[in-house]
């Protein structure tokens, strides 16, 4: 996570993972609190299975000697958020709540609680600012951009391999994949989010040729710097790339072609150009 390393926090990293995560402690304290109140007061079958599964988890990946010796030797920490999403503490805290409200037989009784537990939850939880600014109606039930469907109908209309390998800027790289996975995308997200200046992602070796290639993809597609034609070429090639996708506008065209990229299509947003690495123009 984001400025939170196992080399500075040791034993405390786990807890400074949480705080980070949520905010607060209200959700996972509630949590907890439901945890006792099913073991106490629920079926023992079935709070003894959801009791051995937290401590499991208590005792694996929420261990702080687990994850200061085990964790960091694995090089996974930037990764170890991901476990924090196992541990389903706003799923059970939403069914703590319906229990609590259907535990009572009266119906005025009933909406009461609703009510409390409803504004309980709101006062707890952490507003997430810009979600409703920026909140907007999926497109299509892939929820991608419709545009984006159109440039993967062309790229295999066009295409060459079985499996076209495709560089598109920040705006589609990471989610193209979740609608077309007979794409592959050329610009590793980890070395995007290394040139953007966070090493949230990790670290790279800036003189390894992987990096120098991927830094020369995004130099252009996304940071429209212009400097170096040969390194552009020669990244393209050598990472076989078959297509490149860039949006109207924002990228030089008449770099793109002068390094060897021909435009085959256009759609509502975006250029759709070829590169064949096989005999790449000078």
């Amino acid at each position: 996570m984001a400025g939170v390393t196992i080399q500075e926090l040791g034993l405390r990293f786990v807890d400074a993972c949480m705080r980070l995560y949520w905010g607060s402690c209200w959700y996972p304290l509630l949590f907890a609190v439901g945890l006792i109140c099913t073991l106490v007061l629920g079926r023992k079958r079935k709070s003894g299975i959801f009791i051995g599964y937290t401590v499991f988890l208590l005792l694996t990946v929420y261990n702080p000697l687990v994850v200061k010796y085990l964790i960091a030797k694995a090089k996974f920490e930037n990764e170890y958020y991901r476990f924090i999403w196992i541990l389903p503490v706003i799923p059970a805290v939403a069914y703590y709540g319906v229990r609590l409200v259907t535990a009572f037989r009266k119906t005025w009784i009933k909406v009461l609680m609703a009510a409390a537990v409803l504004t309980g939850f709101v006062i707890l939880g952490n507003p997430l600012d810009g979600v409703v600014t920026n909140f907007a109606m999926a497109e299509n039930i892939y929820k991608v951009p419709n545009d984006l469907r159109a440039v993967c109908d062309v790229i295999h209309q066009n295409q060459e391999n079985d499996f076209p390998r495709v560089v598109f800027d920040g705006s589609l790289n990471s989610i193209v994949r979740q609608y077309d996975a007979g794409i592959a995308t050329v610009i590793s997200r980890n070395a995007s989010i290394y040139r953007s200046g966070s090493t949230v992602a990790g670290n790279y070796d800036e003189n390894s040729s992987f990096y120098k290639r991927q830094k020369a993809l995004l130099d252009v597609i996304d940071y429209h710097i212009y400097e170096d034609k040969e390194g552009f070429q020669v990244a393209l090639k050598k990472s076989k790339t078959d297509f490149v996708v860039t949006q109207i506008g924002l990228v030089d065209h008449d770099f793109l072609t002068e390094c060897g990229c021909e435009l085959i299509a256009q759609t509502e947003s975006c250029y759709i150009y070829r590169f064949d690495y096989s005999n790449p123009r000078k």
